[in-house]
């Protein structure tokens, strides 16, 4: 038996320019079926798209988990199980490698089923592989999918949508952290920009010292966007504009620019998953000590953040990395915020 599915996608991103730039065009799209309408989409957050659309992985997981439900009503029918409710989160894991080729390497189905017989609980469960195998999505996938059966009475409901026409559990969100506790390397600083103070030991010139470590923790960060060569590159570019900026420039030591560009360098190298050498010269550092002899305002704060954004655009990462250093980057600058 052969069954055939159509429908378009349209790109509605054009701003005027086309594909002129890689930031001169919007990710937005409609999906359109003839049947079921119009789907406003676009790419992840990550990729410079839309958080309010939905975009190509969220689409796939929702196949997904909509494709497990529907199997498994089927087949608790067949079983003579009486389901009266269901829900099903689930969760993807995305890795773009260094070129820039992402792909779904898992996913985990959270179902949630109420039973008019809870007594039949252990047979419901077991359901679950059944649905699994038969489900047309599932079947389809390069990648592996776990089931994990929650609770029929979970301490925190989930959220339910009809978005796509068929139940589909909303995870909540992950808590996101202070800026000043970023997740990552659980030996990673919580400094931003190490800034010189009377106390701290004395300035390197040189851009690396000769004994200096290059080699970073395999799979990290550091080592997936290029290493020693990407980080240089970024701080460069970043004090370059800093070194004539009226407003940030006189908050650094004029006669050792060098070195604090050095200093930025080996903090984001380590924060990354790269040498320790930040810590092994500078010991811990003390993000709002360090800046308090300062006057950090908002303006200071979106010069300090222009700058970088230029620097950033200049490394030219993958959006997936590009998108998780920003991101860092814009926490931790709000966060050095001292004065109104």
């Amino acid at each position: 038996m052969h069954h055939t599915f159509t429908l378009q996608t349209e790109w509605t991103g054009n701003t005027g320019s086309g594909t002129s730039g890689y930031r001169d065009y919007s990710r937005d799209v409609v999906v359109q079926s003839e049947d079921a309408g119009q789907l406003r989409g676009s790419a992840a957050r990550a990729f410079h798209g839309d958080d309010s659309k939905w975009n190509p992985e969220q689409l796939l997981l929702a196949s997904l988990a909509q494709c497990h439900v529907l199997a498994y009503l089927h087949a608790a029918t067949q079983a003579g199980l009486i389901v009266t409710a269901m829900t099903c989160g689930v969760e993807g894991h995305l890795t773009v490698d260094a070129e820039g080729a992402g792909r779904l390497t898992g996913a985990t189905l959270r179902p949630t089923v109420a039973l008019d017989d809870d007594d039949r609980r252990a047979e419901a469960d077991e359901l679950h592989a059944l649905a699994h195998s038969r489900c047309f999505i599932a079947n389809s996938l390069a990648f592996d999918v776990e089931i994990e059966p929650q609770p029929t009475a979970p301490a925190t409901p989930p959220t339910v949508t009809s978005r796509l026409g068929a139940p589909l559990t909303l995870l909540p969100p992950r808590v996101a952290n202070r800026p000043t506790q970023v997740t990552g390397l659980t030996e990673r600083p919580s400094e931003v920009e190490p800034v010189t103070t009377a106390h701290s030991p004395q300035p390197t010139t040189a851009s690396t010292a000769p004994d200096e470590q290059t080699e970073g923790v395999p799979g990290s960060f550091y080592e997936a966007v290029g290493g020693r060569e990407t980080f240089e590159k970024l701080v460069h570019e970043f004090y370059r504009g800093v070194r004539e900026d009226p407003l940030l420039a006189p908050m650094y030591p004029q006669e050792d620019f060098a070195g604090a560009e050095r200093r930025l360098r080996m903090f984001l190298e380590q924060y990354w998953g790269g040498p320790k050498t930040y810590s092994a010269e500078r010991g811990h550092p003390r993000l709002r000590m360090r800046h308090m002899p300062f006057t950090i305002d908002a303006a200071a704060r979106d010069a300090w953040l222009r700058h970088m954004r230029a620097a950033l655009d200049a490394v030219e990462l993958s959006p997936m990395h590009e998108a998780e250093l920003w991101d860092y980057l814009e926490r931790a600058a709000h966060s050095l915020v001292n004065s109104a």
